[in-house]
């Protein structure tokens, strides 16, 4: 992919909203947008040549032993371009220079999304062990 750049920060409200909506993401309000990414660990942003964000991921946790990689999307036009893959390795690449040795990451996906963090390393937790999620 041509003429992008990295950065580690967190985005504006407006443009994580509006990536959200490009990427397919259900609408969420902007007090919880905004409340979610102030308490990101990591944030890495991908933006094209003109700053516009096509490209985001960002890790939660409790900082020290347990890690989720979560928003890790990209804009309609760059899907399926390897910018997916990007996003989690730069995550991951900077999250090993903070997290401690033995800390766990893990990844919630969409069956499609299983082959993008199996290639970057992550295996299925069943039979070992098993995840369930639930909301409030």
């Amino acid at each position: 992919m041509m003429n992008m750049h990295i950065t580690e920060e967190v985005p504006q409200l407006k443009e994580y909203i509006d990536l959200r909506f490009d990427a397919g993401l259900p609408e969420v309000e902007e007090s919880i947008a905004e409340t979610a990414l102030n308490r990101s660990l990591l944030s890495v942003l991908v933006r094209d040549g003109n700053d516009r964000l096509i490209g985001m991921g960002r890790v939660i946790g409790d900082g020290a032993l347990y890690f989720q990689l979560v928003d890790v999307m990209a804009a309609a036009s760059y899907r399926d371009q390897g910018l997916e893959e990007t996003i989690v390795s730069e995550l991951l690449a900077r999250l090993k220079k903070i997290a401690p040795s033995g800390a766990e990451v893990t990844v919630i996906t969409d069956v499609p999304g299983i082959k993008l963090y199996q290639h970057a390393g992550f295996k299925l937790l069943y039979p070992e062990r098993y995840g369930m999620a639930g909301a409030v």
